[in-house]
């Protein structure tokens, strides 16, 4: 049945009317060659030319439709290339990276690899095809007679097809495959992120206090406060670990301000119970660059003047040095209503203690292998870490010696006039009790939210 119908289709095309016409001019010839005598070699000679011309019109008839389909082609894959333009300027705007933009480019570029393929096979065939129809044309020649001017004995005329309208000239671009894309989260990153932002809504934010003590006594001083986020499973992470998804989503303000309602709470329990140990809390860089954030600082500095003095306010050396002079001011105000600052992960001893001091920071902290370290370089070195200790403390700034792991590190430290130092050799961070937050919460208004 199929090949039924694809025969009658082949009858309705213009080869077959072509094959046809050669047919009925050859039994034409036989009538007429068998009516005049003609001879047998005349009359093969003349159905030869016959077959031949009709061989000839179909090749002609074939290129003439390669070459439409090729035009065709072409006009399309134009289409597709100021298609691909477009998207590619759709790729520059807001959101580059929307995985059905991504899929939409990759589809139009595959096409167009497809249809270049395409479009090359049918100039081949176009190609052999004209290779052909000149093969027949030499077929075709006769060998003139003697005295005869040479000549062929058929003309054959190619048609002159109308010049293609030429196709407007586009600018070469970039395949989109190898445009830059934002790398895209893989499965585990996204399922840590989703864990991370359920825990958090779910509040399960925990502290944990590491005490800072004094050199040589050991005597606690102040606390840092450590935050933890416990997952569903139980799991407890480190800011290391969960911080960063938080500050993509852009909720680093209010973690930093549920933190520090905690220590807000451990603070007037400290103070209830008499001790002069003051609480530090770490800031995160995003936190300290919102205007709000600050703003929220400033109203707790003034709706709770019982914790003046037991807060500290810890930034990152790197994160203070990029604050501009009216974000500085502002924390030194912060400083001037009892929300003291302190300065670590400094990697170096380059700093004005004067200048600190008059911005309202109250202590410093460098890593102690890294004190421990210079001074050991040479005598000059350990003369500049011990007046270096001496300067900071004439400046009203109190120098910490963090992550104090070994306990041969303690004598040093004291020989160096460290007055302050922290670490698993004094303590390791210990969890706070519930109760202990519970009894000092700070209401939404004295803490307001950012924004």
């Amino acid at each position: 049945m199929v090949e039924t119908v694809r025969h009658r289709k082949w009858l309705e095309t213009g080869e077959a009317r072509l094959v046809a016409g050669g047919l009925t001019a050859a039994a034409a010839l036989v009538v007429i060659a068998y009516a005049t005598e003609i001879a047998a070699a005349t009359v093969a000679l003349m159905l030869f030319h016959v077959a031949a011309l009709t061989a000839l019109a179909a090749a002609w008839q074939k290129a003439g439709a390669a070459a439409k389909n090729a035009l065709r082609n072409s006009q399309e894959l134009d289409f597709l290339a100021s298609r691909l333009l477009r998207l590619e300027q759709q790729a520059r705007m807001p959101n580059p990276g929307s995985p059905v933009l991504r899929s939409t480019m990759a589809e139009v570029t595959g096409t167009v690899g497809l249809l270049g393929g395409v479009v090359r096979e049918l100039a081949r065939n176009v190609a052999a095809q004209h290779r052909d129809v000149s093969d027949l044309k030499d077929s075709l020649q006769l060998s003139p007679k003697d005295g005869e001017a040479e000549r062929p004995s058929l003309k054959i005329v190619p048609e002159r097809r109308a010049a293609a309208t030429a196709a407007p000239q586009i600018a070469l671009q970039p395949d989109p495959s190898l445009l830059p894309v934002r790398p895209a989260e893989s499965e585990s990153e996204i399922r840590r992120t989703r864990l991370v932002t359920q825990a958090f809504e779910a509040d399960r934010v925990e502290l944990h206090l590491q005490p800072v003590v004094a050199l040589p006594q050991r005597k606690v001083r102040f606390y840092e406060a450590l935050a933890r986020l416990r997952l569903e499973d139980g799991t407890l992470l480190a800011p290391a670990e969960f911080l960063s998804h938080l500050e993509r989503l852009g909720r680093a303000p209010e973690f930093d301000r549920r933190v520090l309602t905690r220590a807000i709470a451990v603070a007037r329990h400290l103070v209830a119970r008499r001790s002069e140990a003051i609480v530090a809390v770490n800031l995160s860089p995003r936190s300290v660059r919102d205007a709000g954030f600050l703003d929220s600082l400033m109203a707790l500095a003034a709706s709770a003047p019982d914790i003046a003095g037991k807060i500290v306010l810890e930034l990152s050396q790197r994160c203070w040095r990029s604050l501009d002079g009216d974000q500085k001011e502002a924390f030194s105000g912060l400083g001037n209503r009892g929300l003291s600052l302190s300065l670590d992960q400094a990697p170096d001893l380059a700093f004005d203690a004067r200048a600190l001091s008059d911005r309202g920071i109250r202590f410093l902290k460098l890593p102690a292998d890294m004190l421990i370290a210079t001074a050991a370089a040479d005598n000059e070195a350990e003369i500049s870490v011990r007046d270096f200790a001496v300067t900071l403390r004439r400046a009203g700034i109190k120098l910490i010696a963090d992550r104090v792991e070994h306990e041969d590190m303690v004598p040093t430290l004291i020989d160096l006039c460290i007055p302050l130092a922290q670490g698993f050799v004094f303590a390791p961070p210990r969890a706070v009790r519930a109760e202990v937050l519970e009894a000092g919460q700070v209401g939404p208004s004295d803490l307001r939210r950012a924004g």
